[in-house]
């Protein structure tokens, strides 16, 4: 039987072990990320490992939630020791969970602690950790450098002034941190506040907005600006593909309707989105940065959390299979009007892998891996999950091209998750060598790519 989190834990095969061994300690590149840049530049210090872990972490927060834990003690203003303590009873029973592996991939990286964390063993890991954590250096900053970060690329909104980044420009640093334009609110004109966004905006760009001509005149003014503050990716989200055509006239019809408070039909706001999407696409590829796309997944679905605790607080979930025949569509325009830009597509649902994975390979050919299906990503960010996105993109693409893994995440400790990608990683092309399919002398050079190579080529024109 194997030791319990040992060192060769998700490693599978031989060459699996070697493999791992090369690409263990090689940077990470954080190219979609939720971490505040005001943390990384103040250099937040943590005091104790509840607050470290479930300040934020919505991962964490849903398997507090299946195990029946009231929420004052997930969301609420109960003592951080409480919550840990609430927590590690209910981790003892999510076997085989992703956030069971995670949990212990971080207190084994950050804490040196490969005790299985339980109702039993939270006073020893609360001690220890608390121990660790009294000097101070469990900083934002100082976990970043501990976890061999590059670059953090974090997820802005249009309207942010981008302070933090500017001062985190000005610091001297061992990584990077730049902001990602991120126009959801822009675009989702049939949410609740989009009036009010779009006023925000307005401000921002010291533009007035009146029609759709002067929206997108004022997003393109704010993603320069952006471009300007190091920028060098847009993310857009969306349930799905918007099933319409570009049509400007009845985009700008809709977005007037909606600033004059009219509730906007799901037809119409296809045609919107669509169009609005189509327009950022030009404005990226003009610019030569990269596009992702996050789609396939259903936000906010439990209302009257949402009315208490707002987004982000772990109640979405997987959106159904994604109609690949608006998203050709919508590529095809792009691509036609020469706006293709570089573009990453993700998805929630499995079941759209193949679909989409072929879709964005009728695009490519600009660069190497110009078009791909983006890493296994929040729900499928497991060990299945994670086999399954990379069998996929080898059996569509060149999985020699991946970007590899995202961290997707609040926390300052989540960059174990890509131990985790990496191990997984390893096995994979391990199995693949063992089997006699592929030259063990030359897989390593792909492992090094996918980890970390790739994305740093991949979001070019880092200075």
């Amino acid at each position: 039987m194997t030791e319990f989190l040992s060192d060769e834990i998700f490693l599978t095969n031989t060459a699996a072990k070697r493999i791992y061994a090369d690409i263990k300690d090689m940077p990470v590149f954080d190219y979609h990320c939720h971490l505040d840049p005001k943390e990384i530049f103040e250099d937040r210090v943590f005091s104790d490992i509840g607050e470290l872990w479930l300040e934020s972490d919505h991962y964490k927060w849903r398997v507090m939630r299946n195990f029946g834990i009231s929420e004052n003690l997930i969301t609420g203003n109960a003592d951080y020791r409480d919550k840990f303590f609430a927590f590690s009873a209910a981790i003892e029973s999510f076997i085989g969970n992703p956030v069971y592996h995670w949990a212990h991939l971080e207190l084994k990286k950050y804490f040196g602690i490969n005790e299985p964390l339980s109702e039993r063993t939270a006073q020893y890991v609360w001690d220890r950790t608390k121990e660790l954590m009294a000097d101070g250096s469990y900083s934002a900053r100082n976990l970043i450098c501990r976890s061999n970060v590059d670059t953090v690329i974090t997820t802005d909104d249009p309207v942010s002034d981008l302070r933090y980044h500017k001062l985190l420009k000005e610091w001297e640093s061992r990584f990077r941190v730049l902001p990602c334009f991120r126009p959801d609110k822009a675009i989702n004109i049939a949410s609740d506040g989009f009036v009010d966004y779009i006023a925000s905006l307005s401000e921002a760009a010291e533009k007035e907005i009146g029609n759709f001509a002067d929206l997108t005149c004022a997003l393109e003014s704010r993603l320069e600006y952006f471009i300007e503050n190091g920028c060098v990716a847009a993310d857009i989200s969306f349930e799905n593909f918007p099933d319409a055509k570009y049509d400007e006239v009845a985009a700008d019809a809709c977005l007037k309707d909606a600033l004059a408070g009219e509730r906007i039909a799901k037809e119409r706001a296809s045609v919107y989105v669509f169009t609005l999407v189509a327009a950022l696409m030009r404005m990226i590829a003009k610019r030569n940065i990269v596009l992702q796309i996050h789609t396939g997944v259903i936000r906010n679905c439990n209302s009257s959390r949402y009315s208490a605790l707002g987004a982000d607080c772990g109640i979405d979930s997987v959106g159904n299979a994604l109609d690949i025949v608006a998203g050709t569509r919508l590529f095809d325009f792009a691509e036609s009007e020469g706006a293709m830009p570089r573009t990453i597509v993700y998805t929630l649902n499995p079941n759209s892998y193949y679909p989409l994975a072929t879709m964005v390979g009728n695009f490519s050919g600009k660069s190497k891996g110009s078009m791909q299906l983006g890493a296994a990503w929040w729900f499928l960010d497991h060990r299945d999950g994670i086999k399954e996105q990379l069998k996929t993109f080898a059996n569509t693409s060149g999985l020699g091209l991946f970007n590899g893994m995202l961290t997707d995440s609040r926390s300052f400790v989540s960059y174990a998750r890509h131990d985790y990608f990496r191990r997984i990683l390893s096995s994979v092309l391990g199995e693949w060598v063992e089997d006699g399919e592929y030259p063990s002398d030359g897989v390593c050079g792909i492992a090094r790519k996918i980890a970390f190579e790739n994305a740093k080529n991949f979001f070019g024109g880092i200075k």
